[in-house]
């Protein structure tokens, strides 16, 4: 059983669901005798690690003071990040948990930034379905930490425009409604807007990640969960 309850570690799956990304796009452990509380890594490029523990005033001093009953350290909640909002690795404490786990909303936006700069400079549970696409990017990907040329973009967006008019033929067949409709061509406007943004694997996996799990959210019969593997494959084709 993790050290944290399960309310707490739902506002961390919360504060995960932010800006371009979801939750899917994350590993999240949470240990359950541990001083760690909870590692989330970044799927895509695992570099990016965010970190909840506990420590104690005084450093390590303090740390073996309070675990001999000696000394007056004071318990802190303390977060570590990667990237930080300003650096490259940054470790904070806090107060009370609250506090703590809204920096995991700052570290998500900490991840896109560093993504977007890093092109000018030179980008849980999760079901069968996503591992499959994610493991098959893994195996069939080249250079993934190269960004598009413009020829792939174009061919990348015909197979996102593609999937548009799919998704107009299975409006009827599966009686979508019109806010499910909007939700998909939102995440397919989206992937396309990403593509001068982000590196090919990391586009590949959040864009997929992103389509796939609005897709499935929607479509729930045997059925449309076939026409999901079949748009995932063609995306990768």
């Amino acid at each position: 059983m993790p050290a944290l309850r399960n309310s707490v570690i739902n506002k961390i799956l919360d504060y995960l669901e932010y800006g371009d990304f979801c939750v899917e796009d994350f590993d999240s452990h949470f240990p359950d005798d541990s001083s760690v509380l909870a590692q989330i890594t970044f799927k895509a490029l695992p570099k990016y690690t965010f970190v909840l523990d506990e420590t104690y005033s005084g450093g390590s001093i303090g740390s073996v003071l309070a675990m001999t009953g000696q000394g007056r350290a004071k318990k802190l909640i303390r977060t570590i990040e990667k990237p930080g909002t300003y650096k490259n690795h940054e470790s904070r404490t806090h107060d009370d948990i609250d506090s703590a786990i809204r920096r995991i909303s700052d570290w998500v936006g900490s991840i896109r930034e560093d993504l977007i700069s890093s092109k000018t400079s030179l980008r849980s549970t999760i079901d069968e379905l996503t591992e499959n696409f994610q493991k098959s990017i893994d195996e069939n990907l080249e250079d993934p930490e190269s960004y598009f040329e413009e020829h792939e973009e174009n061919a990348i967006k015909s197979k996102l425009d593609e999937l548009h008019k799919r998704v107009s033929d299975l409006e009827e067949q599966f009686s979508f409604t019109p806010e499910e409709t909007q939700r998909i061509e939102g995440a397919i406007e989206k992937s396309k807007s990403d593509l001068r943004v982000y590196p090919k694997g990391v586009w590949y996996k959040t864009a997929g990640t992103r389509l796939l799990k609005v897709m499935k959210g929607i479509l729930q019969s045997k059925e449309g969960r076939e026409v999901l593997s079949d748009l995932a494959k063609k995306l990768l084709q």
